[in-house]
């Protein structure tokens, strides 16, 4: 009897282990003298900002990130997406913007080019363009190849946009109201079709499966959009700091907490989230970007780190 259940004791254990986290984490490099506000990730290299400055990074050797080239703005910087490793799509309030290059490669065959739209937020879905204006609502915009824009539509609500996530057939954005669907079946006329929870201070939001998980202050909740009429909150989690960022990946929710680290929550089950892991990187953690098996943390003036998690 005692066997048995030492034998019972010993599988819990290792369930609960397994449970608990089965990736290794290991910082990589540094990088410093920059201000990384914000980070992004798309084909080996990375993107980060401050309000008035790009700056672009190789990271095929991910121990020793290469600067390729530096792009300052005139204007204050809102947001920035890449398109297809060689375009840069930049939203600001200004419509022009001057480009300073780095040679840090010691030579010039590598071109960037970068398209202003005025806004606050942008995401990009294929060969459409999606741009959140704080009083505007939300333009969506065909840009082809990248040389060429047209606008299709232009969402307007009567609250600001204030973060959202496009994936056709539905846009899922948070205005100050709280948590809206947008339905863009047609893009040339987009319809709002749920605008029901009362979330006045959510910021950030990220969508993963029939899921949106959405950061207010100091919590996450877990919203089921299986019915896009109809979302349905699932649960909520508190946390000690503000967040400041959110990622999904793998079933894995990343959560910046400034000073408070990065939390590593298990969203297998999203109505049971468990958290699997925190680290601290050297300084606050503001941003936070994926990409492969590495992770990217933006700390400011600190700079940036990557993080090898596998």
């Amino acid at each position: 009897m005692k066997r048995l259940i030492l034998i019972i004791l010993i599988a819990l254990f290792m369930i609960g282990a397994k449970a608990v986290e089965n990736r290794f984490l290991y910082p990589l490099g540094h990088v410093k003298g920059v201000e990384a506000n914000h980070i992004q990730v798309a084909d080996s290299q990375v993107l980060t900002h401050n309000l008035n400055q790009l700056w672009v990074y190789s990271t095929f050797n991910a121990w020793q990130p290469r600067l390729e080239a530096s792009y300052l703005s005139e204007y204050r910087i809102e947001d920035v997406n890449f398109q297809t490793g060689n375009r840069i799509y930049l939203s600001s309030h200004e419509p022009a913007n001057s480009v300073s290059i780095i040679d840090s490669l010691n030579m010039y065959g590598r071109i960037y080019f970068i398209d202003t739209v005025i806004g606050d937020n942008i995401t990009r879905e294929g060969s459409t363009l999606y741009v959140a204006d704080r009083y505007r609502g939300i333009d969506i915009i065909d840009v082809g190849g990248g040389v060429s824009t047209e606008l299709m539509s232009n969402f307007s609500e009567k609250w600001g946009i204030k973060d959202f996530v496009a994936q056709y057939p539905y846009i899922y954005a948070l205005n100050d109201f709280g948590f809206v669907t947008v339905d863009i079946s047609n893009q040339n006329f987009p319809l709002s079709i749920a605008t029901n929870y009362q979330i006045p201070n959510a910021t950030k939001l990220v969508k993963y499966g029939e899921y949106v998980y959405v950061a207010a202050g100091k919590e996450i909740l877990v919203l089921s959009v299986r019915d896009p009429d109809s979302p349905v909150l699932v649960t909520q989690m508190p946390f000690f700091n503000v967040i400041q960022a959110l990622a999904v990946k793998d079933n894995r929710l990343f959560v910046a907490l400034g000073q408070g680290g990065v939390k590593i929550l298990d969203i297998s089950v999203p109505n049971r989230i468990s958290d699997i892991n925190t680290f601290y990187p050297p300084a606050a953690a503001i941003g936070i970007a994926l990409g492969n098996d590495y992770i990217y943390i933006a700390m400011g003036k600190d700079g940036w780190m990557i993080y090898e998690y596998r």
